[in-house]
């Protein structure tokens, strides 16, 4: 089956896009390019849109609007280092305004199973797993660090690597939180604390309907635990080095569960270690294994990579979503005024040339600090 991947009556030569992946950098691409003219789809493989989970995230909301052309604020937190917000929030925000751009259609509960190339004289088409073929002029496999598409670029290194550390996070509402504790003020920044082997890394976020007052916030907890290696091998989601997914919420055996409440209630400072007691006692935190995927390409034919499917790195160094967004500004600046679907593949190769030493210094950057900070775990595991 052959769907048609331009939504509106549009002019006979309308270029078209199919974006695989519609979390933030695949939205972000795909108000870009709609913007530009393109008549684009996203596949996106979740049912529905969420409204709450995820983690929290900072937003460089000053790139996100260059990236997009948006002019309204994103729903975030104005810490004093940084703005932040919650994934799911960010992520309603930018697929409410691409829902209201008539060139763009999100097509969810479908799947990216892979991706054909194309050419200079052939369209790329999406497969899907209900047997869909979405043809396009152009393909952006923005479908996360464990990327469908990149098998396309680069078929010989489609995998990222499991670079040792699991990351234990959640959010807990402030007004869930004992009464009379003491909250971060206003304006909290970012703070990490390091205990034996593991660091945390603590900030509010939102709160689920975007509150932003003191009490009606999100805490946001990142716990980098290196311990974890033989949990996520049998829980099957560690195939050598290779990750097949994520620890759901709900779903940690008890003596982990038990043991991290134990570290917490020791070691975390407050108000972060009642939140973390919170969570784990409702089942709230979930387990986000850290990869890297440092490219070697970043583009065949017509289909190009953005976001984590091009660059996966740790949060340690920050800037994952910025890079992603980075690489939506230099997509929009190769593409414009192309003149039509031949000039495609070339203008891609632009934007390679533009994208891939930045992607391969970020990850590069990402391995040395994950390495160093495994080797502080190293010489704390005894503390």
């Amino acid at each position: 089956m052959v769907i048609s991947t331009n939504p509106v009556q549009a002019e006979q030569d309308s270029l078209r896009c199919v974006v695989a992946g519609g979390s933030l950098v695949g939205l972000s691409a795909a108000i870009a390019l709609a913007r530009m003219g393109f008549a684009v789809t996203v596949a996106e493989r979740s049912p529905a849109r969420a409204t709450d989970g995820g983690g929290g995230l900072g937003v460089d909301v000053a790139l996100l609007k260059k990236a997009t052309g948006l002019e309204a604020d994103p729903p975030v937190l104005h810490g004093a280092d940084r703005d932040g917000t919650a994934w799911h929030l960010l992520q309603a925000w930018l697929e409410e305004h691409a829902r209201g751009m008539p060139n763009v259609t999100i097509l969810r509960d479908m799947t990216v199973t892979g991706a054909e190339r194309g050419g200079d004289g052939a369209r790329a088409v999406v497969l899907t797993a209900g047997g869909a073929r979405l043809e396009a002029d152009l393909v952006v496999g923005a479908d996360g660090a464990r990327s469908t598409v990149r098998a396309t670029v680069d078929p010989e290194r489609p995998d990222a690597r499991y670079a040792g550390v699991l990351l234990w996070r959640t959010m807990v509402e402030e007004g869930a939180m004992p009464p009379g504790l003491a909250l971060p003020a206003d304006g909290e920044p970012a703070r990490e604390v390091y205990a034996g082997r593991y660091r945390l890394v603590t900030y509010p976020v939102p709160g689920p309907a975007g509150e932003t007052a003191v009490g009606h916030r999100r805490l946001n907890l990142v716990w980098y635990d290196p311990e974890q290696s033989d949990l996520l091998r049998s829980a099957g989601l560690l195939d050598g080095e290779s990750i097949r997914g994520t620890l759901a919420p709900g779903t940690l055996p008890g003596q982990v569960r038990t043991r991290l409440s134990d570290f917490a209630a020791a070691n975390w400072p407050s108000p972060w270690r009642e939140a973390l007691t919170l969570a784990l006692d409702s089942g709230a935190v979930f387990g986000t294994p850290i990869v890297h995927y440092k490219p070697d390409r970043l583009v065949t034919g017509r289909v190009a990579l953005a976001g984590d499917a091009a660059h996966a790195a740790s949060p340690m160094v920050g800037g994952g979503f910025r890079q992603g967004l980075q690489d939506v500004v230099a997509l929009t600046r190769t593409l414009t005024g192309i003149g039509g679907s031949a000039a495609i593949p070339l203008a891609l190769a632009r934007y390679e040339d533009l994208r891939l030493g930045a992607a391969i210094a970020h990850v590069t950057r990402s391995e040395q600090a994950t390495a160093a900070y495994l080797a502080h775990a190293a010489r704390g595991a005894g503390r």
